[in-house]
């Protein structure tokens, strides 16, 4: 009896744990139907505790597995004992795991709806629950939004689907084509076993033709340019790469090393480059600490007709209060840098934990154990205005923002060039985070069909192009440039001309065709 309950629930653990290889840096994207039609199969026929405890064990196997790397940063850069540092990571492993449990729980309490293996149960309410769940996971506490299904499809026919619907699109589809594949997966089975067959034949014969159009159609889209370059307009520009070590960045004595490394290395490229950019938090000190050096910055910029973003601290005062904010900020404008300029990105979506604390009365106990430098971080607007350098507009955001679609989405106009993003990845080591998280920025290029230029601290660095290849990056920690001329991007993506109209509209579909009697 003991054997016949651990089993489903070890079998769990390692069907999560196997999705890991779908995602960077390893790319198995079938993987990912694996280990999720698992999950449907073993939960589909089981009582609601059974189900639910299943959920939790995938949960614990995926996340585990997934997001392990978090490790680095509560153990190496919040300076904790290592049985601290486990334990922190096990409650956060526990509490994402607690979202593929409340999605089983769900699912079987529609048992009444929808019987176990059926295309109601699988197909149609499955993806919309899962959907659900998902919003949930990327919404509470700040959110994290990390290793959603539908990124392990990036280098699969599913590509061709993130100019149509993006990501929420593709997982809701990732969705409902493992569904197919349990469904026919769970009749086959059976029919093997009790050597009859348990489904109609056209049934059969239609679910797999489903299976195979859905998953392979989106090849036809991967063939569409829906945008296209503007060779009348070229820029070159050139990433810097500080590859300052985390265990240093922020110690003080470290400063002024890192202020000459970053100056030596826009001085080496700025000459043949319109545009340099430097990462995430480049400058580990307030604005208004820095206004010498970044007025010769901004001069050299000038004086060489270039552009130079900088990231950087800054800080205001404002109705009795001290804000803090994550800054992007150019030099090399028309008019001398004088703080505080206007062409300035301030990062809003701000990391739980590392950069502010969610529900800080009752989770600060947490917090205070975790030497984290600048975990008190104000917000920026939601919607800000692009940044301008050699009159192209780059639509910004910083770091985890990148993962972030709808704020993408929202700051993203049809006149938009490029999108940048910065990034200081030191904070997960040499581990599999830096490579996930590059993966996440390829579909933002894809959705918007936009080139995508990244600047990170000790890797990746890339250069994306409008089609989510990685077109050239730098080797992770190294202090080194990285150059390229492109031409900006003219024309729309269904996805940025529609937003998350087409996905709405197939979650209400699904909805539909759920609440249709199905025989």
């Amino acid at each position: 009896m003991i054997k016949q309950v651990m089993i489903p629930r070890i079998l769990a653990i390692l069907l999560g744990a196997i999705a890991v290889f779908s995602y960077a840096p390893f790319h198995y994207s079938l993987l990912a139907f694996f280990s999720y039609t698992g999950l449907l199969l073993l939960i589909a026929d089981k009582t609601i505790k059974q189900a639910a405890i299943i959920g939790l064990c995938w949960g614990i196997g995926y996340f585990s597995s997934g997001v392990h790397w978090v490790y680095i940063s509560i153990k190496q850069y919040g300076e904790l004992p290592t049985i601290i540092a486990l334990l922190i990571l096990a409650l956060l492993i526990l509490y994402l795991s607690i979202y593929p449990l409340i999605f089983s729980l769900l699912l079987r309490l529609f048992r009444k709806f929808a019987p176990a293996y059926s295309i109601k149960q699988l197909v149609f309410l499955a993806p919309v629950i899962w959907q659900f769940t998902e919003f949930l996971r990327g919404y509470i506490l700040g959110g994290f939004s990390w290793l959603q299904f539908g990124y392990s499809q990036i280098d699969s026919p599913l590509k061709g689907l993130f100019p149509l619907i993006g990501i929420d699109g593709v997982n809701i589809t990732f969705s409902c084509l493992c569904g197919l594949l349990a469904y026919l997966s769970y009749h086959l089975f059976c029919t093997i076993q009790n050597k009859k067959l348990t489904l109609a034949k056209m049934h059969f014969f239609n679910a797999s033709i489903a299976l195979l159009v859905v998953y392979f159609a989106p090849l036809l889209f991967s063939l569409t340019s829906w945008t296209h370059p503007d060779h009348s307009r070229q820029v070159n520009i050139a990433l810097i790469q500080g590859n300052i070590a985390q265990s240093l960045k922020w110690n003080r004595t470290q400063l002024n090393q890192t202020l000459t490394t970053y100056y030596s290395l826009t001085n080496s490229v700025i000459k043949s480059n319109d545009i340099v950019i430097w990462p995430e938090a480049a400058i580990t000190d307030l604005e208004t600490e820095q206004q010498l050096y970044l007025k010769d910055i901004d001069h050299i910029a000038r004086e060489n007709n270039s552009s130079v973003a900088v990231g950087i601290i800054d800080l205001k005062y404002q109705q009795d209060n001290y804000d803090i904010y994550n800054s992007l900020i150019v030099l090399g404008d028309k008019k001398p840098y004088q703080y505080p300029t206007s062409n300035r990105y301030l990062k809003h979506h701000l990391v739980p934990f590392g950069e502010y604390i969610p529900l800080q009365s009752l989770l600060e106990p947490i917090s205070s154990l975790l030497n984290i430098p600048m975990s008190s971080m104000s917000s920026g607007s939601k919607i800000q205005k692009p940044l301008i350098m050699q009159g192209l507009k780059f639509t910004t955001v910083i770091c985890y923002e990148a993962i972030l679609s709808d704020l993408v989405l929202e700051n993203f106009h049809s006149d938009s060039d490029f999108i940048l993003t910065v990034s200081n990845d030191a904070w997960f080591g040499d581990s599999i985070g830096p490579w996930q998280h590059l993966q996440m920025v390829q579909a933002r290029a894809l959705e918007f069909g936009r080139n995508v230029i990244r600047s990170t601290n000790n890797g990746i660095t890339a250069f994306i192009d409008s089609h989510g290849n990685i077109i050239k990056q730098a080797p992770q920690f190294e202090t080194t440039t990285l150059s390229m001329k492109l031409s900006p991007i003219q024309g729309l993506t269904p996805y940025a001309t529609w937003g998350k109209l087409p996905y709405i509209i197939l979650l209400g579909l699904l909805l539909s065709l759920f609440i249709i009697k199905i025989k």
